[in-house]
């Protein structure tokens, strides 16, 4: 359908392996390793939602059009650059 998925995360780069490793055993098909963006280990965001802001900016500066933005955590939803955002509940755990 012409849709490219990427996963923003909080891990740092130093998770990268495993976080790909997680998302690939859990059937996530489709995407390349540079789809998924990590935080870099000498990040200077206090927090993950300017992070995650700061990578989906990125990703409509370089021309996409974020039409779907889904996570778990308000801070993976806040900031803008996407046209709707669904919160998913997570019994596990929540980050204020």
């Amino acid at each position: 359908m012409g849709f490219q998925v990427f996963f923003i995360t909080a891990r740092n780069a130093e998770q990268r392996k495993a976080t790909i490793a997680n998302l690939r055993s859990a059937g996530y098909k489709g995407w390349d390793d540079q789809d998924l963006i990590t935080e870099p280990d000498a990040s200077h965001y206090p927090y993950a939602a300017p992070f995650k802001a700061e990578g989906r900016r990125k990703l409509t500066d370089a021309g996409y059009t974020i039409v779907l933005n889904i996570g778990d955590q308000d801070s993976d939803l806040r900031g803008g650059f996407a046209d709707r955002v669904f919160k998913l509940p997570n019994p596990f755990y929540y980050i204020p």
